[in-house]
């Protein structure tokens, strides 16, 4: 008698064959595939490092491993939804070949944009609200890819050196991969999928074995100039993933998201338990999300990827790819290092695409930008906007109220306090909409917390910025 498969959306393309764990650990295939897939992952990663390293094996030889083993674990997973990567990736790759040299880059952010949110659209008509993993998850990072190469390669081909800032003189490429190093780097097994992105020139310093040419503090004692073993990293990590896949799995039981739209809770809780329950169970929700990006970290150092250098005391650095700070986020009392603490890669993918080459409304460009990379669930551009607006807040706090409480120890401490637990509800506030993602669910759960939240925020803008604007002054602090 065949075992029941858990439910999951009917439109999963990937593998079958793990049904039978679905019924025996709970979860949906999708979800068994991905974690499957990064455990062999994993497991190849290790040989790949020990047994492939640049000392060991050819470029080629390591760019084929790359990519054949990234195109079954992928297809594995996702079936044929594989054709994807291959139509964006490939088309992308002909553009920076055969466009016009001046905006050849423009033209792959576009297309690459432009395929990605067809996806997506296509992806809410058939399973609308649903959470099934499918390639759009492989296709955002590859999206982020081709877009990081179009630009890094218009830098080192288009623009002189005194045109560019330092991090872009970095990662400038000064000539189109060829087509197996480009296949190589979409299709890499360790970051496929789930990334985090990595940029291309550190992926080839990868590749090259380059990427431990950083001089050790204390070369010529117990240090070499090789990239030392990640193992205690992937230690770290991989046990960092397991207590938030507990508490990913444990916390629904007791703080679900649905309960936010439940009729009990607007109806007929009090103010103040709704945003206790938002904090609490948006918090909790975080853990998956730390799981998936830890897992994936673990793997990429567990194949080699990720060494950023030696820390002062001497360690070894492997957050080259980091993507999540979990302890800054969780205990800032800064909006702006709270959000700097999230999704690290992709910040640094907007800052390097957009703010830095959209010098005006660039906060409000890459806000945007980020929520159509996202997709098109009203929630994802309820949460963007909201933190945009709370962005421009919080500067304008920082930059008129916080000298007030500089002047004694017990002065800092109260304003430290005040910020951390704003931060705090600020953070849920304007992120529970990518929870539940629905406009008309969205409006009830914002109007039964009165957008308070938006109301101080408009307040704090309208008088800082018309009331009482602050007088400027000759230098200010960079925010």
């Amino acid at each position: 008698m065949a075992l029941p498969e858990v439910e999951i959306g009917q439109f999963y393309m990937g593998s079958r064959l793990l049904n039978p764990l679905t019924y025996l650990i709970g979860l949906p295939i999708d979800q068994v595939n991905f974690l499957a897939c990064q455990f062999i992952a994993l497991g190849i990663g290790i040989y790949f490092r020990e047994h492939m390293s640049p000392k060991k094996a050819s470029f080629t030889q390591r760019h084929l491993v790359e990519l054949c083993v990234g195109v079954c674990l992928t297809l594995f997973c996702f079936g044929y939804q594989i054709l994807h990567v291959f139509a964006e990736a490939a088309i992308a790759y002909v553009i920076m070949l055969y466009a016009p040299r001046e905006n050849f880059h423009a033209i792959v952010f576009v297309f690459s944009m432009l395929y990605l949110s067809i996806v997506h659209i296509y992806r809410q008509i058939y399973d609308y609200g649903g959470y099934t993993l499918d390639i759009t998850g492989p296709l955002m990072i590859l999206t982020q890819k081709t877009t990081s190469i179009a630009f890094a390669l218009h830098d080192g081909t288009q623009k002189s050196d005194d045109q560019l800032n330092p991090d872009q003189k970095k990662q400038k490429i000064v000539e189109i991969p060829s087509p197996l190093a480009y296949s190589s780097y979409v299709f890499s097994f360790h970051n496929i999928m789930c990334g985090p992105l990595v940029f291309y020139s550190d992926y080839i310093h990868f590749i090259e074995g380059t990427d431990g040419s950083y001089d050790p503090p204390n070369q010529g004692q117990n240090h070499s100039k090789l990239p030392p073993s990640p193992n205690d990293a992937v230690k770290r990590k991989l046990i960092s993933a397991l207590i938030n896949g507990i508490i990913t799995v444990t916390s629904p039981i007791f703080y679900p998201v649905s309960y936010l739209t439940d009729d009990e809770f607007l109806y007929k809780s009090s103010w103040l338990y709704k945003n206790y329950y938002v904090l609490v169970c948006i918090t909790l929700v975080r853990a998956k999300y730390y799981l998936a990006w830890e897992l994936g970290e673990a793997v990429n150092n567990a194949a080699g990827l990720g060494f950023k250098g030696w820390n002062k005391d001497g360690t070894a650095n492997w957050d080259l790819i980091r993507n999540i700070q979990i302890y800054q986020l969780e205990v800032s009392n800064s909006l702006k290092v709270n959000i700097d603490s999230w999704n690290i890669q992709t910040l640094i993918w907007l800052r390097r695409i957009v703010y830095d080459r959209v010098p005006k409304y660039s906060t409000l460009a890459v806000f945007m930008c980020s929520a159509f990379w996202h997709g098109f669930y009203p929630g994802y551009y309820f949460t963007f906007c909201g933190a945009a607006l709370a962005t421009v807040a919080a500067r304008l706090m920082r930059r008129n109220v916080r000298p007030l409480f500089q002047g004694s120890g017990q002065s800092k401490h109260f304003y430290d306090a005040v910020t951390f637990t704003f931060t705090r509800f600020t953070n849920v506030y304007v992120t529970f909409p990518f929870c539940i993602l629905i406009f008309d669910e969205t409006i009830r759960v914002l109007g039964s917390l009165y957008f308070y939240m938006h109301i101080l925020c408009i307040g704090v803008y309208v008088y800082f910025t018309f009331i009482q604007p602050p007088k400027k002054q000759k230098s200010e602090k960079k925010e």
